[in-house]
């Protein structure tokens, strides 16, 4: 009984001088020196204060309280002895930061030297782990958590700053109690940070390395589904391939190399980009405009001239007649006909006597034709010897006959251009064995004249031969222009706006550079000369326009319905005329490349390793919380006695640990996003250890992390929530604190 009436003795002396503490000094000398509450000289004197009074009296007495909230450690604690171990000098602790960043730096600047990762080749020809580029991340992690650790006193002293100068008392004392005591938190706040910071890694490489696959399939494949030729397509194959059912678009390629210096190659490829802009699986920041423009500003305008070939034509037939000085010869007749993807093709027509009487062709089309173009006509015969004959070819009339036996007659062009070319090697000083230039002297019927030269006795060893191209008129052929890649304009030494000699077909051709881009699909990657992109219609017509000839597809390119691609390589699979390997499907590669095993071991150690530290933290949290709650709970009964509310100290409380949360959670948030787009793209490689093409784009999921946030939140704010509502005995606390 005396020790309780002590123990209310004792709360209520503190409980006067708390309100002592908490009232200016003006206002204690009105009081006067008896210091009591209930009269104020000038007021009232009868001894009973008005109710109003009363309430007003214990609100300073409350704020008093809080202010006295200073002063309270000192009285819980006075009979403890504490024993502090000395802090390490302010230098030593900054060279060990220093040192450690220092190490980090160099793992990083080593990781990001290494285009294999931490993969290395050893002496055995076997791949090797590189143990300081494997810690890269680890220490570049570590190194954050230690400039978190050393950023908290400050911030505890702006917070205690900015509550102090509001005017809740809750955030005063929440803020005045992580400055006083800002270590200690430090445990589960950098355990929290690392459980953030390691999710988002886990997230981030598992996003980002299966976007990277499907960018690698993208740039490996070049479209959803990708045929090679096997050997000469013939006409109309193009149109076969765009058949297919859930085929939306087909574009004819055609791939061939170009020399540069250091014994390097580019790769040119050129593509029919007026049907490839839909096809082309191009990642947008490749280039620096949309995959359409990029490419159909490439082609050239207008169609083919000629003779329209309908389509579905299935027997073409020419009536032609060869009249010459020497009956004795025969042509070759060969009909140029042009796709209307711009490919032009070479079909024989068969022999034409030169007899002078009229003949009927038939070219062996191999399948269906059109729509297509009749574009030029080609006469090859072997030049005489000894003496020059005068030829005279016409032609009067060319048919179609389509699928369902519907005959039609197509109309020639009117305008028609002829030249001659000749492959002997004999001469005379005159030149008078040279085969004189061809003449077109009517159009209605078509016919042109010429003279066929010869070859002199004396070379009697000599085959000589002669061709007449007869070329439906058209404008001049166009300039063509390419898109480079960044390599391709650092290895030849080029760069927009100028020419490079590029050959097609055995032909030397002039191209002009129009525009950069960092990577083309199907290209070799950066340690090959680059590549460029050319459009395969405008090669063909500048071909046709200087030599008669072409290059015909050895690629398409094709574009299908979403979800479709499966079934489109089923079907050109089951063609006999290719192979399976022939069809390359960007769906598959990229089911294979998820199989890739550098991709799943970081992604599941990441993962694990996240796990634990959420485990960890979310425990070390727990014990620190209530630790820290224990120790306090001499604080906390004073402040009940004094009259401060549970619920007040409960919302202090949480202030208190969810400061340390969201602090926690903010700054594991900021350390892993700059760690995940810093050592993603270094650590994603492929099957063969090397830097994925093109490279990684790091991806971090909104969604997903704010899951993380607000798993790795969850159970520390549970804990908090159970601390600051559990309920404490005053009296009790303040005797086990008076008893020791």
């Amino acid at each position: 009984m005396h020790i309780a009436a002590g123990s209310r003795a004792a709360v209520a002396a503190g409980s006067r001088a708390a309100g002592a503490m908490g009232v200016p000094p003006r206002e204690r000398s009105e009081r006067g020196e008896g210091g009591r509450w209930g009269y104020l000289p000038g007021r009232s004197g009868t001894g009973e204060a008005p109710r109003a009074r009363r309430r007003a009296q214990r609100g300073r007495t409350g704020a008093g309280s809080g202010r006295a909230l200073a002063r309270v450690p000192g009285l819980a604690f006075r009979c403890r002895p504490v024993r502090s171990r000395a802090p390490l000098p302010a230098p030593v602790r900054a060279g060990a930061d220093i040192g450690l960043l220092a190490v980090a730096g160099v793992a990083y600047w080593q990781l990001d030297r290494h285009t294999s990762g931490a993969v290395s080749g050893t002496t055995a020809g076997t791949l090797g782990i590189d143990p300081l580029l494997v810690s890269a991340p680890a220490l570049a992690l570590l190194a954050g958590t230690v400039l978190t650790l050393r950023l908290l006193p400050p911030v505890a002293r702006l917070a205690e700053r900015r509550a102090a100068g509001g005017r809740g008392l809750t955030a005063a004392l929440a803020g005045w109690q992580l400055s006083r005591r800002p270590m200690r938190g430090a445990g589960p706040v950098l355990l929290l940070v690392l459980a953030v910071a390691l999710g988002m890694l886990a997230i981030g490489q598992g996003a980002s390395w299966n976007r990277s696959q499907d960018d690698q399939a993208d740039f490996r494949a070049g479209a959803p589904v990708r045929v090679l030729a096997a050997g000469e397509a013939g006409p109309g194959r193009t149109e076969e391939y765009a058949a297919v059912p859930h085929v939306a678009e087909a574009a004819p390629a055609v791939r061939t190399e170009l020399p540069l210096s250091g014994n390097r190659t580019a790769t040119v490829l050129a593509l029919d980009t007026a049907h490839a802009a839909d096809a082309v699986l191009m990642r947008p920041d490749l280039t620096a405009q949309p995959v359409r423009p990029l490419l159909t500003g490439l082609g050239p305008e207008g169609s083919a001239a000629g003779a329209r070939i309908p389509a579905h034509t299935a027997r073409l037939q020419l009536t032609a007649g060869l009249r010459a000085s020497a009956p004795a010869m025969t042509a070759d007749v060969t009909l140029v006909v042009e796709d209307r993807y711009g490919t032009p093709y070479r079909i024989p027509a068969g022999e034409l006597p030169a007899d002078g009487r009229r003949h009927t062709l038939t070219p062996d089309l191999g399948g269906p034709l059109g729509p297509a173009t009749l574009t030029g006509l080609h006469l090859t015969m072997g030049q005489p010897f000894g003496r020059a004959q005068q030829h005279r070819f016409s032609v009067d009339a060319l048919t179609a006959t389509a699928t369902d036996g519907t005959v039609r007659r197509l109309p020639l062009p009117t305008g028609w251009k002829a030249v001659s070319e000749s492959d002997g090697t004999a001469a005379s000083p005159n030149a008078d064995t040279r085969p004189t230039r061809p003449r077109v002297s009517s159009s209605e019927p078509l016919t042109v004249t010429y003279g066929t030269g010869y070859v002199p006795h004396e070379y009697t060893w000599v085959i000589s031969s002669l061709t007449i191209r007869l070329q439906a008129g058209r404008p001049a052929p166009p300039q063509i222009t390419a898109v480079a890649t960044d390599r391709f304009l650092e290895s030849a030494g080029a760069r927009a706006g100028e020419r490079v000699d590029v050959a097609f077909g055995g032909h030397t051709l002039p191209v002009r550079i129009v525009r950069a881009v960092r990577a083309l699909p199907t290209t070799p990657d950066d340690h090959d000369g680059g590549a460029l992109l050319v459009d395969l219609r405008s090669v063909n017509r500048v071909l046709q326009a200087r030599y008669g000839t072409g290059v015909t597809p050895t690629e398409w390119w094709l574009g299908t319905a979403p979800g479709e691609a499966a079934e489109v390589a089923a079907a050109l699979r089951a063609r006999p005329d290719l192979e399976p390997e022939q069809v390359i499907v960007r769906d598959e590669i990229a089911e294979e490349l998820r199989d890739d095993p550098f991709g799943a071991g970081p992604e599941a150690a990441f993962a694990a390793a996240a796990g634990v530290a959420a485990a960890l933290a979310a425990v070390g949290f727990a014990v620190s919380a209530a630790g820290s709650l224990r120790e306090r709970d001499a604080e906390f009964a004073v402040l009940r006695a004094l009259g401060t509310p549970r619920r007040r100290l409960a919302r202090m409380v949480a202030v208190e640990q969810g400061v340390l949360v969201g602090l926690a959670l903010l700054v594991g948030a900021a350390l892993g996003a700059v760690l995940t787009r810093a050592v993603i793209p270094l650590i994603v490689l492929t099957a063969q250890a090397t830097r994925p093409v093109p490279q990684v784009l790091v991806e971090l999921p909104v969604p997903r992390v704010a899951v993380l946030l607000a798993a790795v939140a969850l159970v520390p704010l549970l804990v908090t929530a159970a601390l600051a509502l559990r309920r404490t005995d005053p009296a009790r606390a303040l005797r086990e604190t008076g008893g020791e």
